[in-house]
């Protein structure tokens, strides 16, 4: 009977995301999520609680071959691990980038969803650092490491990445373990915040006498353009970056997409935005970019690739 409301309930589930990823549903809704009514988010993480968690306070999913545990209360991340669909495109895009690669850095971890899958494709001596500065998730990202037997591969550490070595206050989110951000504007209803320690990718890798990584992946809510400014003599090896361009969160954290695009093509001649509806990599250029509709929902994620290897390992994806 459990397992059948379950999958009762992830089917209802998906039908929902094919619903609101529907051409109709984004003429409709201007490109705006559906997700954005909270009538609509209670609906859906009230089918998520009774057909899939039930009453326990943790939530245990098998997602791409290791299995992840988070916390219930979550309305997005955990459901959609859940349900099999979370960021499906660009953690194969990511898994593939990890089957060639032999260090990568995690910049924003949350529970572990990328680093897990990374790591596993990882060489036998491949490394990931896991920066993840919400104590609560960086619980969960050390639970699912171990449980995952991936502790010889992954190293977790417990705070935030900027542009150099500090403190930095976190805001909490009280609906997603993954929208937690340095911007109080950027987390919906508030849970509070936590001042939690700073360092910088090109301090962390030389106090640590690390060479530059391979592959760099940053989800940090807003704070993207800090990230990548402490990180100015690793990206001169030009690893390859997956990150988030979302103006709106950058502004409230007191940044500028634009001068993080800058940034970006100044630096790498291979830039792709992620289209998760299409299932592919475009190619762009820096004036795509400005062009009105190019970034919005469905297409928020770039791929800026600096290796040869990297550009053949998702070649399936675009066509360069």
């Amino acid at each position: 009977m459990k397992r059948l409301r379950q999958n009762l309930a992830i089917g209802m589930m998906r039908a929902a995301r094919t619903a609101s990823r529907s051409q109709v549903t984004r003429k409709v809704l201007g490109g705006r999520s559906v997700r954005r009514f909270p009538l609509v988010n209670r609906l859906y993480h009230t089918v998520f609680r009774l057909g899939v968690a039930g009453n326990d306070q943790d939530v245990r999913a098998r997602y791409r071959g290791v299995v992840l545990t988070g916390p219930v209360w979550d309305a997005t991340v955990m459901p959609s691990i859940s349900a099999g669909y979370y960021e499906e495109f660009e953690v194969s895009v990511f898994e593939q980038l990890a089957s060639v690669s032999r260090s990568i850095v995690d910049v924003g971890a949350n529970i572990g969803a990328y680093a897990c899958t990374g790591a596993a494709r990882l060489p036998r001596d491949g490394r990931l650092i896991a920066f993840e500065p919400v104590p609560e998730n960086a619980a969960y990202l050390r639970r699912n490491v171990e449980g995952n037997e991936l502790a010889d591969r992954v190293t977790v550490e417990q705070m935030a990445v900027g542009a150099a070595p500090g403190e930095l206050t976190v805001h909490l989110s009280g609906e997603q373990s993954g929208k937690h951000s340095a911007a109080a504007a950027n987390v919906g209803t508030s849970a509070g915040a936590v001042t939690v320690p700073m360092t910088s990718i090109d301090a962390y890798l030389d106090g640590n006498g690390l060479g530059s990584p391979d592959v760099i992946k940053i989800d940090v809510e807003g704070y993207e353009g800090f990230v990548l400014h402490g990180a100015t003599r690793t990206l001169d090896s030009a690893p390859t970056l997956l990150f988030e361009v979302h103006p709106e969160l950058q502004a409230n954290c007191g940044a500028d997409a634009g001068e993080l695009l800058d940034l970006v093509f100044a630096r790498y001649r291979w830039v792709f935005l992620v289209d998760e509806l299409d299932n592919v990599l475009r190619p762009c250029t820096r004036a795509d970019l400005d062009a009105p509709g190019t970034i919005g929902l469905y297409r928020s994620n770039l791929v800026a690739v600096g290796r040869e290897e990297h550009l053949d390992a998702v070649r399936r994806w675009h066509d360069l």
